[in-house]
């Protein structure tokens, strides 16, 4: 057995926010029209939700992939959960911005940028799809959409560091989907760390609490 460990920090326990409803997970914060969360300066294109993966396994896991679904937990938000997902899904479809802040007031939904060194100012660009680097789950991409285990988005090669103790550090052979195990040195790197934002386009009109869950799927050889 591997037990995968999703963290906001390098070092950190499971992702344990209290969420409206009563289970635990990742509250992003609160969003406004025309822009996205979490947000420090939206002029200066900083602010971003970091989250690191990790496990306990002595090999390394390999397949690692993402994608969304419907909230499993103890809804609590304004509509339904299955609302809620389709909602998402919808969102990733139709997003037509191209400001990775948000100037033009026309993305929308749940963005990832998997280059952990990716700088404040580059991150979630636009041009960034061409590279593999951003997704927006819904948001069709070689047939991938992030919306099933089946048409999951891989995680990116631009992902994987290396936590040596002290620093964190580039994977030195890096694989995508591959996060290395307990003796790995760098070579595949113990983590994958990527960066996620929610747009919301100027135009939404639903309010509220929304919720989904966001799955990592892998495989492992004990």
């Amino acid at each position: 057995m591997v037990t995968l460990t999703v963290s906001e920090t390098i070092t950190g326990t499971e992702v344990a926010d209290g969420l409206a409803g009563g289970d635990n997970g990742l509250d992003y914060g609160q969003v406004v029209n025309g822009s996205y969360c979490p947000v420090t300066t939206q002029s200066a294109n900083t602010g971003q939700q970091d989250l690191y993966l990790s496990h306990d396994g002595v090999n390394p896991i390999t397949d690692v992939k993402m994608y969304v679904d419907v909230y499993s937990g103890t809804y609590g938000g304004a509509d339904t959960a299955a609302n809620d997902y389709a909602l998402l899904s919808s969102l990733g479809v139709s997003d037509t911005g191209a400001t990775k802040n948000n100037a033009d007031g026309l993305s929308r939904g749940l963005h990832i940028d998997m280059d952990w060194q990716v700088t404040a100012a580059s991150q979630f660009d636009y041009t960034r799809e061409a590279s593999g680097n951003k997704r927006i789950f819904g948001k069709t991409y070689s047939g991938l959409d992030g919306l099933s285990s089946t048409t999951a988005f891989d995680l990116h090669v631009d992902a994987m560091s290396y936590w040596d103790g002290f620093t964190e550090a580039d994977a030195t052979t890096p694989v995508t989907g591959s996060i290395g195990g307990s003796a790995d040195t760098g070579t595949l790197g113990n983590r994958g760390h990527f960066k996620s934002r929610f747009y919301l386009h100027t135009g939404a009109t639903q309010g509220g609490v929304f919720q989904f869950d966001h799955v990592i799927n892998y495989a492992f050889t004990s």
